[in-house]
């Protein structure tokens, strides 16, 4: 499931361009405490995994760049939420309705409308679907280079690409249904030549991430297909990544 939240504000909105860590506090802040601490302290585990099973866009709206590495929001503007669990939007819409002091970046913003999109459900899928991302889809491997840890980010071009989305897919998969999900197919392709303009490198806190905007191709198992709708394609998916629309399907 999935809702749209639409802010207004007096004034247009100034964020830092790298503001990801903004919007996941404003959503942390939200939720009831007890869910919130469970959320960012635990997780849903699998094996030397943690998965918080939400994703959400990046702000969309009319912007203007401004001084000082800032990104400025006219409003009203928009932010897409995403996320298996029930309890996890029923809760964050109900927080952020209830909030009267809601700001973003010591600006003030008012919650003007919610709208929440139902279920889609695996047959409504079938095994091909033509997406466009919302946030940036990231998939990487942690390199061991003697005593010291390397991060590397892949790119759709590359085969691992797509099998690294599959394995991280297939691990919610396992913490959602309780099931081992066999050898479901999955692949993901560019819709279009792809080009250095769709790399997006973000900065969350003090950590540079690496992500892909654009249109692709996913190919696979409904059910994988599904839970990348919900719960985020990828790696980092609380961190504002992975977040897509569907433009088509079969």
């Amino acid at each position: 499931m999935r809702m749209k939240l639409t802010f207004n504000s007096e004034s247009p909105v100034a964020l830092p361009v790298h503001y990801n860590h903004i919007i996941q506090g404003m959503i942390y802040s939200n939720l009831t405490q007890e869910f919130a601490e469970f959320l960012h302290e635990c997780g849903f585990p699998w094996e030397k995994r943690r998965f918080k099973l939400f994703t959400f866009s990046r702000l969309e709206g009319r912007f203007r760049m401004a001084e000082g590495g800032r990104i400025e929001f006219e409003p009203p503007f928009h932010l897409t939420v995403s996320s298996p669990l029930e309890r996890f939007l029923r809760e964050l819409a109900g927080g952020l309705l209830k909030n009267d002091d809601l700001s973003l970046a010591g600006r003030r913003v008012v919650l003007e409308n919610v709208t929440v999109y139902g279920p889609v459900e695996e047959p409504d899928f079938g095994d091909r679907i033509k997406i466009k991302m919302l946030s940036p889809v990231v998939a990487y491997k942690t390199l061991v280079e003697g005593e010291k840890k390397r991060t590397l980010y892949l790119t759709p071009l590359q085969e691992e690409f797509g099998e690294l989305l599959r394995n991280n897919l297939l691990k919610k998969y396992a913490v959602l249904t309780g099931e081992e999900p066999g050898e479901p197919e999955f692949e993901i392709k560019p819709a279009f030549p792809l080009s250095e303009k769709y790399c997006k490198k973000i900065k969350y806190k003090d950590v540079i991430i690496k992500g892909w905007m654009g249109v692709y191709i996913l190919r696979g198992d409904p059910a994988l297909l599904k839970i990348a709708y919900d719960a985020g394609l990828g790696s980092k998916n609380s961190q504002g990544f992975g977040c897509f629309d569907i433009l088509g399907r079969g």
